[in-house]
């Protein structure tokens, strides 16, 4: 199977404002959610790809080691997109007490490889957050900047 089309993503500071936020309001559970933005055509310059919103999920499980986005919040989230006609950049969620290293959980659950997979840990002293793109048994570093 090829790898899908990876890209550069711009986060904005505002938006990342709102994860830490968001993680920490969750705390001891984990949280999740969705970035979206416009991605270019075929043959347009790719890089940076902007982050326009964010889609906060409600975690059925309310675990501090897992997460499972509420189907309910993820529909709603996937209709506001198209509406809006943007796409799905990433997904993010955090690890209140781990590094932001992918788990062994976090790769078998991965949304999909076209993404990058934020973790946002909160382990240390200040918020740390690292984006990846997940396969099925490895992941790579993805670009991405706060601007």
């Amino acid at each position: 199977m090829a790898t899908p089309p990876r890209f550069r993503l711009l986060l904005p500071q505002s938006i990342y404002d709102e994860m830490v936020a968001h993680s920490q309001a969750e705390l001891p559970a984990e949280c999740c959610g969705l970035l979206a933005g416009r991605l270019p055509a075929e043959g347009e310059p790719r890089d940076p790809v902007k982050v326009e919103v964010r889609y906060p999920l409600r975690n059925e499980l309310q675990s501090p080691t897992q997460f499972l986005s509420d189907g309910r919040s993820m529909l709603d989230a996937m209709r506001d997109m198209r509406q809006r006609d943007i796409e799905m950049l990433a997904v993010y969620h955090s690890h209140p007490a781990s590094s932001p290293l992918p788990s062994k959980r976090d790769l078998e659950r991965n949304y999909s490889e076209a993404v990058i997979n934020f973790i946002l840990s909160l382990a240390g002293p200040t918020p740390e957050l690292r984006g990846w793109w997940l396969r099925d048994a490895e992941y790579e570093p993805a670009e991405w900047e706060v601007g």
